[in-house]
């Protein structure tokens, strides 16, 4: 499951969408917006995330391919939100599925490190004051 939404990720959802008999391992990762980004002393706000939909779930969709061609992975889900998203809410939820913990683990870090630079997402940094669109998700 690939899904480009503007509502708030349901983890629940996200980790059913993977569950199944063959697992012996669920491995999520969760994007949340922070206060501070290590690149600057400013506040941020919120974020704001764009994407060119269609290609950027085209573009997930084989990062995932990929992954499944390096890891031994059963199932993988991806949930990227789109629009204003406040402090402490998910930008991103990632759902990795394998019979060991060791290769779920792996395959999810590759997903999140190559979705943050491959797909047309954008990502914009709110402050109190103005707002800069930052060149990696």
């Amino acid at each position: 499951m690939i899904k480009i939404q503007g509502d708030v990720i349901d983890i629940n959802a996200l980790i059913n969408s993977v569950r199944n008999a063959e697992s012996g391992a669920i491995v999520t990762f969760l994007g949340t917006v922070r206060m501070h980004d290590e690149s600057s002393d400013r506040e941020i706000k919120a974020l704001k995330y764009d994407a060119y939909n269609d290609m950027a779930m085209h573009k997930i969709d084989g990062i995932i391919e990929e992954a499944r061609k390096i890891y031994n992975i059963i199932d993988v889900s991806v949930i990227q939100r789109t629009g204003l998203i406040k402090l402490g809410e998910d930008s991103i939820g990632i759902a990795v599925s394998s019979v060991h913990r060791k290769e779920a683990f792996k395959a999810c870090e590759y997903i999140i490190d190559k979705i943050k630079i491959i797909p047309p997402i954008w990502k914009k940094e709110v402050y109190s004051d103005s707002e800069v669109w930052k060149s990696e998700t």
